[in-house]
């Protein structure tokens, strides 16, 4: 018999697990500031930005599962996926920064070019490092919950990054003074965290396990046909893109919850951001433990029903909302998400292995960014959709204006009932997801 498998060093884990940090902290930030920044500062229209953040957007999940497939067929002295954290880091953290230097050329007649060719470039930088190291894990380890405890390190390095951007980089700006000038300096003090975590993760995955490719994979047809016959594969996405959807409602929504139905500002949603963040963070050990008890599907229904239970009572919250309930449901949510963050990476991972070992076939940067890939559409369905459902419940966008009953319906509406829906109903598609021909459920 064969000898289990060791446990992956403590340092390798942390080496690999901090690269997320940066990413995280770079989502987070340009999805928290940046479309203010251009509309503000650059004097670029609303609409048209916001059209330029989504094209970019969309160019980034159409180029995910490219680089994922340039990277199983690397072949370099770092191995196939390091040189992308190298190089995608510095590309994401210098593109960043010139992301918020775009009001040197506000007024010019290509300034709109140029924001484009920097979305462009700062997507490309985040696909370029996320993709391959997201594969990296499929080839480390190939202990079912081993995978589930490398993982771990990986979102509570996501939510560190959350936590950097939602709350200490509104911190630095109202620091510096919250004009142009305080974005431009953010930018660099922000970049550097971006830019320092990515070299960690290089440096830090030198002696990582990489799988040893005898042969050209096959064709890019090919190996999308197989990815896709892949059921585990297939039903995870099928998880992912509803929980995602609900996410993205539910974050779209919150704003207009706070401020315009319980009149409670920015200042009680960053508190809500800071609990959840920490709460994320510090609950990995805790489901890393819980899976090991009760198995990864099992604790996907557990962390699913706290996180619908307590979206719910969002339906309760009233205008005067205090800031223990705000606290509270951030620091759950937090737990809860945390959950199904990890548990839905962690699966991704036994579909990589599930898949080499019915093809032979090592195509984990494939799988990656077609994964990714369902991330970032998903998170594109999220504002259009209750921007549709305001505007035909007639929201009055006035600051300061009482809303009518029929939008304040809709908000709540958005904060309960459609991520609630759409993250059980996609919970349900696990009841066919088997692993090696065993149902764990």
């Amino acid at each position: 018999m064969e000898a289990p498998p060791r446990p992956l060093p403590l340092s390798l884990c942390l080496g690999w697990g901090i690269g997320s940090l940066g990413m995280s902290l770079m989502f987070s930030a340009t999805g928290v500031l940046l479309l203010r920044y251009l509309v503000d500062y650059v004097g670029i229209a609303a609409a048209l930005a916001g059209l330029l953040i989504s094209a970019a957007k969309i160019y980034d999940a159409i180029v995910d599962p490219l680089f994922g497939v340039a990277s199983d067929r690397t072949r370099s002295r770092w191995g196939r996926r390091r040189p992308y954290l190298l190089f995608g880091g510095l590309l994401t953290a210098a593109s960043f920064v010139l992301l918020f230097h775009l009001d040197g050329v506000a007024g010019s007649s290509w300034v709109i070019a140029l924001a484009l060719l920097v979305l462009l470039a700062n997507a490309s930088g985040y696909a370029l490092f996320n993709v391959p190291y997201l594969a990296m894990p499929g080839e480390m380890t190939s202990d079912y919950h081993e995978r589930t405890r490398l993982m771990s390190f990986r979102v509570a390095a996501v939510a560190a990054g959350q936590l950097l951007a939602t709350f200490v980089g509104p911190l630095l700006l109202e620091r510096f003074g919250g004009g142009a000038e305080a974005h431009r300096t953010t930018a660099w003090i922000l970049a550097a965290f971006i830019l320092a975590s990515s070299l960690a993760c290089f440096l830090g995955t030198r002696r990582a396990p990489a799988a040893q490719v005898p042969h050209a994979p096959a064709g890019l047809r090919a190996q999308f046909a197989a990815a896709m016959s892949n059921l585990p594969f297939t039903l995870l996405l099928g998880v992912k893109l509803t929980y995602l959807f609900g996410l993205s409602v539910y974050f779209a929504a919150m704003p207009f919850l706070f401020v315009s139905v319980l009149g409670l500002g920015y200042g009680a949603l960053g508190v809500y951001f800071l609990f959840q963040s920490s709460a994320m963070l510090l609950s990995q050990p805790l489901w890393v433990a819980v899976t090991r008890r009760f198995g990864k599907v099992r604790t996907y229904y557990l962390a699913t029903a706290i996180y619908c239970a307590t979206l719910l009572t969002w339906a309760l919250a009233a205008p005067g909302e205090g800031q223990a309930a705000i606290v509270l449901r951030g620091a759950v949510t937090g737990v809860a998400g945390g959950g199904l963050l990890l548990l839905g990476q962690s699966m991704l991972l036994d579909t990589m292995q599930h898949d080499f070992e019915l093809t032979g076939e090592r195509r984990e940067g494939l799988l990656a960014g077609i994964y990714t890939t369902v991330e970032k559409l998903s998170f594109s369905f999220g504002p259009a959709l209750i921007g549709a459902a305001l505007g035909a419940a007639g929201y009055v966008a006035a600051a300061g204006t009482a809303q009518p009953e029929a939008a304040r319906a809709a908000i709540y509406a958005c904060m309960t009932l459609v991520p609630v829906l759409a993250t059980g109903g996609g919970a349900l598609l696990l009841r066919r997801y088997r692993i090696g021909g065993v149902r764990e459920s």
